[in-house]
């Protein structure tokens, strides 16, 4: 199971609702620290919990800055990937697709990469 700090999780024998605070390495393996009610933390091994939803940060404005600047990237990659393709002799409808797959793939990339919630298995 993979899990990121901020994940509502259950634990199971006991149906107690906590977040995931983070993961640590014992003797015995990995366990789940869990924030819970009343400002504790406890660890639990991961087969005791089962995942309730996924914790998400509303976006910032650093993050929108940095999706416009990973739009502009892919922008920039489409364009000189459009006129070199147009260049080598590809119709129109060729070059505004390559431009375009060259648009989403370098723009959803960059922000799988740098602005994706990192998740650790457990």
């Amino acid at each position: 199971m993979k899990l990121a700090i901020g994940d509502v999780v259950r634990i199971r024998r006991e149906q107690t609702l906590g977040t995931v605070a983070g993961v640590v390495t014992t003797a015995g393996g990995s366990a789940v620290t869990l924030a819970l009610n009343g400002g504790t933390t406890r660890p639990v091994s991961p087969d005791d919990i089962e995942l309730v939803a996924r914790g998400a940060k509303p976006p910032t404005p650093a993050h929108g800055v940095a999706v416009l600047a990973f739009l502009a990237l892919g922008l920039i990659a489409a364009v000189i990937n459009g006129d070199t393709v147009y260049g080598l002799g590809a119709s129109f409808a060729l070059t505004l697709f390559v431009a375009f797959t060259t648009l989403t793939s370098v723009t959803g990339a960059l922000i799988n990469v740098f602005l994706r919630p990192r998740r650790v298995r457990v």
